[in-house]
């Protein structure tokens, strides 16, 4: 997957700042907690500009000799034709000595400020905002797909690109990519006028690809795009100061874990790493423990079970998505290991095909057990917690009886909130609050991270008590705790 967002542009210049790239988000990067790697310098400092030939022959030239086929180049295509960061791909098209194969996977989102209401929209960064400005309207380029009119005046721009020799195609079909599929409305009339357009231009058809597929998509395969598709899987992860850590080897052993869907051909994707801090500060997602080593380790598996269901192509994410911390491209750290990692891992992959594991979904079973285990444990207490209500049963009566008259509260969650209300009424105070993202609440009660000295009490209260195992093996004997569970049962 291939970034065109490392030129200067007017709309990103009023957006985010006069001469915004991605690599300004790179650049501003910082350490967050105890060995996150940030921020990610690129090998000896070559912050290119995508407008140069120069660069785009150096890349060409990189994936050429490290055994990548091509660049999956982001598209931006908007309401009425508008588009953004075209020129990379309109000056490759120009550029013919530069001998890079590509085909597009159009981002269809649209872009929209971060105090936005609106769902599956691209906020581009959080962090170059000016907040100042929230009374402005929140979309930037509105994603609408018109009509035939429309959609002819699409194909057309793109078939220019179509006709070139180093556009990617299957069966002689031009290979285009939907980011999004499920939410275009009109997705398959769409795409029969396409496929319309596409023969009568001398093509036997378009292959589209289509990511989030649901429902009855007239696409020719789906796409698996990664990390996406298994962040949700992890909705409980260690958090430090407010970024959450998931580990890479726990991740790639789910999209490993992946399968056909049944309907379509099904491409896959692997990732370099992830790290979305620099772009969303302590709001972000991080991979941690990510090396070359286990990318190559996991890559074969990734290649050998594709060439088992007999796929044309696997997707890497990405070739430059520095602001994301998913990079091919070499930086100082590791310099050109990824890159060797991936061409030792395309050269041995065959190897594998024959003897690999079927694929498997018990880990994916076994997190949605423990959703609903978590679900099953919160109901039982929230329906004793209505009874004692119903009985006029206070729930403080439990700390009362047993002289405790300060307490913490351990997670702001559901129960904490309604643990707070319950506690006004009675002699039982409040001290303070322990959460992982402090920095994002805004409560009257003084709020501490798990890891600072906590103020003077009887006793904490962990209101996540699904994770109370967890917690009270993170905090150690510091401290003298509970369950809300058990306070709720022992009424």
């Amino acid at each position: 997957m291939y970034l065109p967002q490392f030129h200067t542009v007017k709309e990103n210049n009023e957006w985010w700042g006069e001469g915004f790239t991605d690599w300004v988000s790179a650049r501003n990067a910082i350490k967050l907690f105890e060995n996150h790697y940030q921020p990610h310098i690129p090998f000896n400092e070559y912050y290119y500009d995508l407008l140069q030939k120069e660069t785009m022959l150096w890349q060409a030239n990189l994936m050429k000799q490290y055994g990548i086929d091509g660049a999956c180049m982001y598209h931006y295509w908007f309401k009425d034709g508008r588009q953004i960061l075209e020129k990379p791909a309109e000056n490759l098209l120009r550029w013919q000595d530069v001998d890079m194969p590509y085909c597009f996977c159009w981002a269809n989102e649209t872009w929209a400020r971060s105090w936005t209401k609106m769902e599956n929209v691209n906020v581009w960064t959080d962090l170059c905002e000016d907040k100042k400005g929230k009374q402005e309207n929140a979309i930037l380029l509105e994603q609408k797909y018109g009509e035939e009119k429309e959609w002819k005046n699409h194909f057309d721009y793109l078939n220019q690109f179509f006709l070139d020799d180093r556009y990617i195609k299957l069966d002689g079909k031009p290979v285009f990519i939907i980011y999004k599929a499920s939410m275009i409305s009109c997705l398959n009339e769409m795409i029969l006028y396409w496929q319309d357009c596409a023969q009568k231009a001398g093509w036997p058809g378009i292959y589209i690809i289509g990511g989030d597929c649901k429902g009855e998509c007239r696409v020719d395969a789906e796409f698996i795009r990664e990390p996406g598709s298994e962040l949700g899987v992890f909705e409980k992860e260690m958090q430090t100061n407010g970024v959450t850590q998931i580990d890479y080897a726990k991740l790639w052993k789910c999209i490993l874990d992946n399968q056909q869907s049944g309907k379509r051909k099904t491409y896959y994707s692997g990732i370099v790493g992830y790290d979305d801090t620099p772009r969303r500060g302590k709001r972000g997602i991080v991979l941690t423990n990510n090396t070359p080593e286990l990318f190559e380790k996991y890559l074969i598996q990734l290649l050998a079970k594709s060439e088992r269901e007999r796929n044309e192509m696997v997707f890497i994410n990405a070739w430059n998505e520095w602001g994301e911390g998913m990079h091919l491209e070499p930086d100082q750290k590791y310099k050109y290991e990824y890159l060797i990692a991936l061409k030792e891992a395309k050269s041995t992959y065959l190897d594998y095909v024959d003897i690999g594991e079927k694929p498997s979904i018990s880990k994916k079973n076994m997190m949605i057990k423990q959703r609903a285990d978590k679900y099953e444990l919160y109901m039982n207490a929230l329906d004793e917690w209505l009874r004692l209500a119903e009985n006029d049963i206070c729930i403080g009566t439990y700390f009362i009886n047993r002289n405790i008259k300060k307490i913490g509260i351990y997670g702001y969650s559901m129960f904490a909130k309604h643990l707070i209300v319950q506690m006004k009424d009675t002699d039982v105070e409040i001290s303070f609050l322990v959460d992982k993202q402090k920095d994002k609440l805004n409560i009257d009660i003084p709020v501490f991270l798990p890891e600072e000295t906590l103020p003077k009490h009887d006793i904490l209260v962990v209101t996540s008590f699904f994770y109370y195992d967890e917690i009270k093996k993170e905090l150690g004997d510091k401290y003298k705790m509970i369950s809300l569970q058990e306070v709720i049962f022992n009424c």
